[in-house]
């Protein structure tokens, strides 16, 4: 009897048309990217053998994230509390807990900008010895790939007791 594997799903809260980056970015590491915004898509999700699978929800994150299958990867970024931006504090303390209530039991990662942080959560994530709370352990990968070319920080989220 052969083992399944587990799925690999990223969500990505707030997203507007921020599509075809993501994917690349994603590409290897996940098997799909789930998008969500209140918005509605306005472009095509690009698809491709390139790209991992792609949803897309419409509708509010805050409604939208219980909802949501297992993640292994929490993908936020470019977002703001001003005007045109989502107003969601994605890695804020009373909207963080509802994203890593989805997690995988093991573990997984967060690729973020540090946008909406409230709190000082993303300054403490990225620190080298992390961040403690909501019942994980956040820390700075080790390899960031990302953080030159696009800004954005690889956080390993792993569950603590």
């Amino acid at each position: 009897m052969a083992l399944q594997m587990r799925r690999r799903v990223a969500f990505y809260p707030c997203s507007g048309t921020d599509f075809e980056t993501p994917l690349a970015i994603l590409n290897g590491s996940v098997d799909e990217v789930i998008f969500c915004d209140i918005k509605g898509a306005t472009r095509k999700i690009p698809t491709g053998d390139q790209y991992p699978k792609a949803s897309f929800i419409a509708g509010d994150v805050r409604e939208i994230v219980e909802t949501l299958p297992e993640i292994y990867a929490l993908f936020y970024r470019r977002d703001s509390n001003g005007e045109g931006g989502s107003g969601v504090f994605v890695l804020g303390d009373s909207f963080l807990p509802l994203i890593l209530s989805r997690f995988n039991p093991a573990g997984g990662i967060i690729v973020t900008d540090g946008s909406n942080s409230r709190g000082g959560n993303f300054k403490k994530m990225i620190r080298r010895n992390g961040l403690q709370k909501h019942g994980f352990k956040f820390s700075p990968h080790l390899d960031q790939p990302y953080l030159d070319s696009h800004s954005l920080w690889i956080i390993s989220a792993v569950p603590y007791s």
